[in-house]
């Protein structure tokens, strides 16, 4: 039989197994739970979580890797070929997952339109010390709100990036994200997110009027740089503007 090729997909897998064992430790796995597992690799991970769940589903991209999960895999585990940005996910109560470095962002978006308990979730450290960062930090970005806003993060370890093959050229940390129950604010205050912070530097206003919405806001405003706003204020300023624009 031909082998297939292993492509790694932005992918560094995880090479000492303790890892796991503390991954599931964090997202306090039990008997009734049912986790999701994005960019399964070769089922390493896999195997572990199948020890404490009461099922896994693992996606995992490359037919080869996909195919070697499956072989690996306990009879509580299900592996789906396909793309996790592209897949609908089956119902699950929390996430575990060595995260592709190269999706980061887009799965976060992804996984916060699902409602779930726990996530242990692996990136890249310089991403993940952006969840938190406090206003006025040089870190604070559009990813630190839309972290913030949904759940509560903590960091639990930085794993060097010796542990991983290929070696990255840099370190990860796991975090644990616990989810809020928030309510669900529309598509269109995430592109308005995302447009004020590609001028995180400006003044509220300035960076408003450059995206061509005319607008009187709120003295407390005036003098305030986008990367200085709470979470709660950004919120005030987009339902001010949408009131403002009927």
């Amino acid at each position: 039989m031909k082998r297939r090729k292993i492509k790694f997909l932005g992918q560094h897998f995880i090479v000492d197994e303790s890892i796991f064992e503390r991954a599931c430790k964090y997202a306090k796995l039990c008997k009734n739970d049912v986790v999701l597992e994005i960019g399964a690799g070769d089922g390493r991970l896999t195997r572990v979580i199948a020890k404490y769940a009461k099922k896994v589903i693992a996606i995992e991209k490359d037919p080869a890797l996909a195919e070697l999960a499956r072989q690996n895999a306990k009879k509580n585990v299900v592996v789906i070929e396909g793309d996790a940005l592209k897949e609908k996910f089956p119902k699950f109560n929390k996430i575990i997952s060595n995260i592709p470095y190269s999706i980061s962002s887009k799965i976060l978006e992804k996984i916060f339109s699902y409602y779930w308990e726990v996530a242990v979730l692996m990136f890249q450290k310089e991403f993940a010390l952006r969840f938190f960062a406090k206003p006025g930090e040089r870190n604070y970005s559009r990813i630190t709100v839309f972290v913030n806003y949904h759940s509560i993060p903590e960091l639990m370890e930085i794993v060097p990036k010796s542990k991983f093959y290929p070696k990255p050229k840099v370190d990860s940390a796991m975090v644990r994200l616990m989810r809020k129950e928030t309510e669900q604010l529309p598509r269109d205050f995430w592109n308005f997110i995302r447009m004020l912070f590609t001028h995180k530097k400006k003044l509220v206003k300035n960076a408003v009027e450059h995206a061509g919405i005319k607008a009187r806001l709120p003295e407390k405003f005036a003098k305030k740089r986008v990367f200085q706003c709470k979470i709660e204020e950004l919120i005030e300023i987009y339902k001010l503007l949408k009131n403002e624009s009927g």
